[in-house]
């Protein structure tokens, strides 16, 4: 499911990232890889803030659309 759909306090396991190449590599930096755990702290409008491997990230509904993730 996309991570947007993922409710806020559920952790997942980033599955695959469906973004083009440069915006991945983008994520990749910021810790975003397939196979991370990632939770949803809070969202507004579809815009996400996220927790990965200790940080807070900010996403946009677009790129956190394109991030499948699978319940923990």
């Amino acid at each position: 499911m996309p991570l947007t759909m993922l409710p806020p306090g559920k952790e997942a396991i980033i599955n695959i990232c469906r973004a083009k190449d440069s915006t991945k590599k983008f994520l990749e930096g910021l810790g975003i890889l397939p196979g991370v755990t990632i939770s949803v702290i809070s969202e507004m409008d579809g815009n996400l803030i996220v927790c990965v491997k200790g940080s807070r990230l900010a996403l946009n509904k677009g790129i956190a659309q394109q991030l499948l993730v699978q319940v923990a």
